[in-house]
């Protein structure tokens, strides 16, 4: 049998969408990562003949390591990061992983300190409440300079407009032309979208502006993806609300870690 490890290329992702969709709520970020955001992270694929084994991304655009992965067994894991041992040895990376994944990682890595998030998810059959009666707008790159003011004033600094490039970004805007509540997305794949980017100003809370973004949001990824997607850390109690009380379900993957590891 001949292994290879390669970047991923067109001629591989075929085979790595069938093997990763088998289960894509385990790994929709990672296909986001083959498909979407592919331009930004350094893909490798673990092939046994034609046989995939493991799929590594190591994303080359945020000021932090970040990965992303699937693999069939614990060897095959330590196979393909050992590809990227110039980058990941002796430094801290994170991860997003299913409990089945937490514990193939920790078998290949030293865990420093998973966190728990909770994994939701809507489709064109679920119905989606929203008491609010102001309605969203869709965003464009106009809106950027008022947008990157919201997400600093609620604690969200780190947005960029490049994120609208993604996908839709619904906000509610004031007679003044103010805005004061967004959602969008991070990522969006004909297997599911992920929802966030969700920012409310101080002074404009509990009027119902974030579930009307959402659901605006919602509605738009559902014309092209199965899924809306979003997470949210277990300890959000005002995340979890919003979500249920939206009527969101819990997937069959939840729920997820979020991960802070060293190689071994």
């Amino acid at each position: 049998m001949a292994q290879r490890i390669r970047k991923l290329t067109d001629a591989l992702v075929d085979d790595v969408l069938k093997t990763l969709s088998k289960e894509s709520l385990s790994n929709i970020v990672l296909i986001a990562d083959c498909t979407q955001l592919r331009q930004w992270c350094d893909v490798r694929v673990l092939t046994t003949d034609s046989r995939v084994d493991a799929v590594f991304s190591l994303y080359s655009d945020l000021n932090f390591l970040a990965t992303a992965f699937w693999c069939r067994n614990v060897k095959s894991l330590q196979q393909i990061m050992n590809d990227y041992s110039d980058r990941l040895v002796g430094k801290e990376f994170v991860a997003i992983c299913t409990k089945e994944q937490l514990d193939q990682f920790e078998s290949a890595c030293v865990i420093l300190k998973p966190i728990e998030e909770r994994q939701m998810v809507a489709d064109r059959t679920t119905e989606l409440h929203c008491d609010c009666k102001s309605s969203p707008v869709r965003l464009t790159m106009k809106d950027a300079k008022p947008l990157r003011e919201l997400y600093r004033i609620s604690g969200t600094p780190a947005w960029t407009p490049n994120a609208m490039d993604l996908g839709p970004f619904y906000g509610i805007v004031e007679d003044d032309g103010e805005i004061t509540s967004v959602a969008g997305v991070h990522y969006v794949t004909p297997y599911g979208t992920e929802i966030g980017n969700i920012a409310t100003h101080p002074s404009h809370r509990r009027k119902g502006y974030a579930a009307a973004c959402v659901k605006a949001v919602v509605e738009d990824v559902l014309e092209t993806s199965e899924l809306a997607v979003l997470h949210y850390f277990a300890d959000n109690l005002a995340a979890q609300n919003l979500y249920e009380n939206m009527g969101f379900r819990y997937s069959k993957a939840d729920p997820v870690y979020f991960v802070r590891a060293t190689c071994k």
